[in-house]
């Protein structure tokens, strides 16, 4: 079994601090990916995966944008909570630039 290294960037260390996140919640969000719990595919292997807000529960959670080698690496890039907006736009999706292959 390999050893599991998960990743925040900046930007969603930022949010995710603000939304009262720990790094359980991170850890069990790649339990769950690596049984196949995810939301949406949204290729290039980017997922999306809700993730339960403290007090909230995953329906009335966010959202998290996940790259990963679906192995041993998992990269939190984005976060939003879902009474904030529904979904992210397809220009956000394009400058994840999802093409890109490990």
């Amino acid at each position: 079994m390999s050893i599991k290294r998960v990743f925040k960037t900046r930007y969603f260390s930022r949010w995710f601090r603000n939304v009262g996140l720990s790094d359980a919640a991170l850890c069990q969000a790649v339990k769950e990916m690596e049984k196949g719990l995810i939301e949406a595919n949204l290729g290039g292997d980017v997922v999306k995966k809700r993730l339960a807000l403290p007090g909230r529960g995953k329906r009335g959670g966010a959202r998290t944008l996940v790259a990963t080698n679906k192995d041993n690496r998992w990269f939190f890039l984005f976060g939003f909570r879902k009474n904030e907006r529904a979904n992210i736009t397809s220009e956000e999706l394009e400058g994840l630039d999802v093409g890109t292959a490990w």
